[in-house]
């Protein structure tokens, strides 16, 4: 009996530990950094993806370069469109299409018979290695453009398209003496008017879904690197800042977090983080020179969070509803330090996940579990959520179902044998 009880009870433990690390082997040496929360791996199937997307019955879409597959909640994949000729860089889930930023046009994928429409074209490309983003908005659709150039100075044909009127000052950059939204080697006059291009760079767009058509949201930003709306519907950002390279470059530049309100200009290629270039801030062998004579407007809007580097932070979601961190708290990658970090509606700013050094983190959505995380690199999308049952960790109902039978049945045998001494108290 003795003997039996000492085997049950190693099974009862080999059983839980054997799920235990696999559980912890299954987060590929991530490092949880906040009490309270859990990650796991969804799939590993998605190396080189560009970003994934969710419905309401627990689908994952993920975008590739040229195709778009779905992962259903059983974990089964199909490759539902492909085309040699996309360059995928964002999609989002609505009314049951996929919609995708490809080349230079918007357009969508129909779940229900796989027809694919050009909802709207003529978008220019973004520079800077930032990826154009799309957010959904009710039954608007909002789209981040990235300026070509670092600092509004080309060094090549590509030039940034100005989605506003401006002025220019007549500073010239190189031995080509290049102005500014112009081809290298192409001077600019003072006084010199660039007139507003259908659909520019540096810029946020928003286009109708129900009711076509298109306007300007919000200029002068330089790239978005990530963006979500928190519970009251306001546009949350990340900025990217100037790198400190090129004909024009700007000194001890950071990354920002925003709030985006329309109609605003937020200062490319003029002023950053709310300061104007012309700051001793930004100054580097000597002071930068503004571009633009007569700009939108003198007083810029201030970040809700400067970082500490320049071209670290990307990918963002809010928790809106406040199931992991402070409701609105914004997630995002920074990838200096190889973590993701959060940031609270009150500036509290912590460390929520230390990453694999050789993670590329293209995509975080928000959902009514937690965040999805899809790294490129590793080919995974996380899920990172409140911990589960015992130790922070669920096992399957069968292991349950094993230990229940289990201990039922030990505890059968110790009753039967206490039972059997009693009886031999009186015969």
């Amino acid at each position: 009996m003795k003997r039996f009880f000492k085997f049950s009870i190693i099974i009862i433990l080999i059983v839980t530990t054997s799920f235990a690390v696999v559980k912890v082997s299954r987060k590929y040496s991530l490092n949880i950094l906040k009490d309270d929360i859990d990650c796991k791996v969804i799939t590993k199937s998605c190396e080189k993806a560009k970003a994934i997307a969710t419905d309401d019955k627990g689908n994952i879409y993920v975008a590739y370069n040229d195709y778009i597959k779905s992962i259903d909640s059983e974990g089964k994949e199909k490759v539902l469109y492909k085309n040699k000729d996309m360059s995928i860089e964002d999609i989002v889930f609505y009314n049951d299409k996929i919609i995708f930023i490809s080349k230079d046009s918007i357009q969508s994928f129909s779940l229900d018979d796989g027809k694919v429409n050009t909802l709207y074209s003529g978008i220019p490309e973004s520079g800077n290695n930032i990826s154009r983003k799309l957010l959904l908005s009710k039954n608007n659709l909002l789209l981040s453009v990235g300026a070509v150039t670092n600092s509004g100075i080309s060094e090549g044909d590509k030039v940034d398209l100005s989605p506003i009127d401006i002025t220019l000052t007549g500073v010239n950059y190189g031995n080509l003496k290049t102005g500014a939204f112009k081809r290298a080697g192409e001077k600019s006059e003072e006084g010199e008017k660039i007139q507003r291009s259908s659909f520019g760079n540096a810029c946020l767009y928003s286009f109708g879904l129900k009711k076509k058509g298109s306007s300007l949201y919000a200029s002068g930003i330089r790239g978005i690197t990530g963006m979500d709306l928190d519970s009251k519907g306001n546009i949350i950002a990340i900025f990217s800042g100037f790198k400190n390279e090129g004909l024009r470059p700007v000194n001890r530049d950071k990354d920002y977090i925003y709030k985006i309100a329309r109609g605003k200009w937020y200062g490319w290629p003029d002023f950053s983080g709310g300061d104007p270039i012309t700051s001793p801030r930004f100054k580097g062998n000597e002071l930068v020179k503004a571009l633009l004579k007569d700009p939108p407007s003198k007083v810029v809007e201030s970040p809700l969070y400067q970082h500490e580097t320049v071209d670290s932070l990307r990918e963002l979601s809010i928790d809106i509803n406040g199931k992991l961190l402070d409701k609105d708290s914004y997630l995002f990658w920074d990838r200096d330090e190889e973590v993701l970090s959060a940031l609270s509606p009150s500036g509290v700013y912590c460390k929520i996940l230390k990453l694999n050094e050789k993670s590329k983190i293209e995509d975080i959505i928000y959902n009514k579990d937690g965040f999805l995380i899809l790294d490129s690199v590793t080919g995974c999308i996380y899920s990172i959520h409140e911990k589960e049952g015992l130790l922070g960790f669920k096992l399957p109902l069968e292991i349950w179902i094993f230990v229940f039978m289990l201990s039922f049945i030990l505890l059968c045998i110790i009753v039967l044998k206490w039972m059997k001494k009693e009886n031999k108290k009186y015969f």
